[in-house]
């Protein structure tokens, strides 16, 4: 794999059609939201953040990967990713 490119998120123009995937793990103490969205044709974004019960999602410092198609193909299809409903998902997406 390449590098990882980290993005500031912030600066992302994230528009509705632009999310494939997004996921938030069961109600807890510690809590996590991953969201993957379709930047162009060969190019996608991993948006994740985690909180615990004190804030909210709100509080969150959210970080953004940019990954290739074949990437995100290798990551969707790792074993080490196990059983993640996240990762499913993205399979069934590219």
């Amino acid at each position: 794999m390449s590098k990882v490119k980290k993005l500031d998120w912030k600066t992302l123009d994230i528009k509705p059609h632009h999310i494939l995937v997004a996921f938030t793990t069961e109600p807890d103490y510690e809590m996590s939201r991953y969201i993957l969205l379709k930047k162009d044709y060969d190019t996608y974004i991993v948006l994740e953040g985690h909180h615990c019960s004190c804030y909210d999602f709100d509080e969150t410092e959210w970080e953004a990967i940019e990954y290739s198609r074949d990437e995100i193909g290798k990551l969707a299809t790792a074993t080490y990713y196990g059983e993640s409903e996240f990762w499913k998902q993205v399979a069934l997406q590219i």
